[in-house]
């Protein structure tokens, strides 16, 4: 159709008067080169999508946006499985992951214009045997590529072995696959059960993008009378869906009510899936930060925190869900920085974050810690939590440090990624108000916590630890109960300002 158009334009173009097409003749040329570059535009690319490698099983997992038959061997010296993905297009620079055991590492790049190509290498010394690679195609757009436990090595080894691959993915006739039965809510035991009439396997994650947890469940396909559950009101799921994926492929969608959080997914049989459904409750008391925060130091002339200034009623959102997510950082064998008089940032921001959380529930407003003990507690674990209780808004709190040769360095930085600015900007100010610590800005940072969550976030360092004033302050209860109280007052200005937009 938009070659006729053109056709037809330049046709007419011709049948005009000269002094017509003269005047014309500029228009007429932007549209002859208009018209090349839109036949010269290439088609839009397949890409890799995703990919996981399960070391406990010795299987990678890759996903794709269009089909894909993957091609591989196995190199020597070091020893590495090397698959290519032809008409696959990653669309970043290369990708390295550390992994260990005897598969030390694997890497992702672009071999070549239209070939996205997957190296898998092996510690030294040990190899795999060819025959006994498998690669099972779930569609042709997801593949399970399983390795043989490596051995040791023999001198003999060929440089480059093929390995054998199915042509196709495999395919299951309807009647092969298992049917989803139900899908039932189970009170009782806190479990959202998933029934199949044959055996199945599955596969989870949290889908930012529908802002929901997929459950995967394959070969299967949905039953003809399978429904979700009813959810009625106070169910701990808001909503479930329920889809055919692909041929294969069943996804479960589950998007948590308010102050839910999924745990655990198990298969108590082989036709049975479960995901544990708990609601977080909020621990008030902390008695470990007391181990690890001095109370002795006094805190130089401060402004007195006046109660009555965060009593601000803040207006319910439409749909009545307000979350905060509290995240103290670091914990257990990681206390973070240490300062002045072995003042560890694990306990202080353990005490300040608790007392944000409680001062946020007395307000009306549930608020959840990612730690309420002095427990370790990894990156992810903190963003999934926000994630998966969906969050109003996300504020992890820190201590800053610097050598300890540099005590005149003191002060409050609040730092912010994408969305959260207002945040950032709104807790910055009233902390800086009613506690009296000196103004080092606001700014924006890639953390992760930061980047990873899809909510406004920020991440607030309180003072230094390393520094003469904010140590003197930080050691002092009260004045970790003033920063607490500013920081619980901004959010709240923040929760206000948001419901009136």
């Amino acid at each position: 159709m938009l070659v006729n158009f053109f056709a037809s334009l330049i046709r007419w173009s011709k049948s005009n008067q000269s002094s017509v097409f003269r005047s014309n003749q500029v228009a007429y040329s932007l549209f002859i080169a208009f018209f090349a570059i839109l036949m010269a535009a290439p088609a839009k690319a397949a890409r890799l999508e995703s990919w996981r490698f399960n070391a406990s099983q010795n299987q990678l997992e890759i996903t794709t946006d269009a089909g894909v038959q993957p091609k591989a061997q196995l190199v020597s010296d070091p020893t590495r499985l090397v698959i290519d993905l032809p008409g696959i297009v990653l669309g970043r620079p290369v990708i390295n992951e550390a992994l260990s055991g005897t598969v030390r590492s694997m890497r992702i790049g672009q071999f070549d214009r239209d070939t996205t190509r997957i190296v898998i290498e092996l510690a030294p010394g040990y190899t795999l045997e060819p025959s006994q690679i498998k690669f099972r195609g779930i569609s042709d757009r997801r593949w399970l590529i399983k390795l043989p436990t490596p051995q040791l090595a023999s001198t003999s080894t060929p440089a480059v072995v093929a390995v054998p691959q199915s042509p196709t993915p495999s395919r299951l006739n309807d009647s092969e696959l298992a049917a989803i039965e139900s899908v039932e809510l189970n009170g009782s035991s806190n479990q959202l059960m998933i029934q199949a009439n044959k055996p199945i396997r599955y596969s989870s994650r949290w889908d930012r993008s529908l802002a929901a947890y997929r459950i995967e469940i394959s070969p299967a396909q949905l039953g003809k009378s399978v429904k979700g559950p009813e959810l009625g009101a106070g169910s701990p799921i808001s909503r479930i869906k329920l889809r055919q994926e692909n041929s294969q492929t069943v996804a479960v969608l589950v998007h948590p009510a308010t102050g839910v959080q999924l745990g655990q997914m198990n298969q108590p049989s082989q036709q049975l899936v479960t995901l544990q459904i708990q609601r977080a409750r909020l621990l008030q008391s902390v008695n470990t930060a007391s181990n690890t925060v001095s109370n002795t130091a006094s805190p130089r002339v401060m402004p007195v925190f006046n109660p009555a200034m965060a009593t601000t009623q803040v207006p319910r959102s439409p749909n009545g869900r307000l979350l905060v997510i509290i995240d103290p950082g670091h914990g257990g064998p990681d206390p973070g920085a240490i300062g002045i008089n072995g003042l560890q940032e694990k306990g202080i921001v353990l005490d300040i974050g608790t007392q944000v959380a409680v001062s946020l529930q007395r307000q009306g407003i549930q608020a959840l810690l990612t730690r309420a003990d002095d427990r370790d507690l990894g990156l992810e674990p903190r963003v999934q939590m926000a994630e998966q209780s969906n969050a109003t808004v996300f504020v992890s709190i820190h201590a800053n440090s610097i050598s300890l040769s540099r005590p005149d360095i003191s002060g409050l930085e609040t730092y912010y990624y994408d969305s959260g600015l207002g945040l950032a900007k709104t807790i910055h100010q009233n902390v800086l108000q009613l506690t009296g610590v000196g103004d080092r800005g606001v700014r924006k940072a890639r953390f992760y916590v930061l980047r990873k969550t899809s909510m406004p976030s920020v991440l607030v360092e309180v003072g230094f630890v390393t520094g003469r004033d904010d140590a003197s302050r930080l050691s002092n209860s009260a004045y970790r109960t003033q920063m607490a109280d500013a920081i619980a007052r901004g959010i709240l200005q923040y929760l206000q300002q948001a419901a009136r937009l």
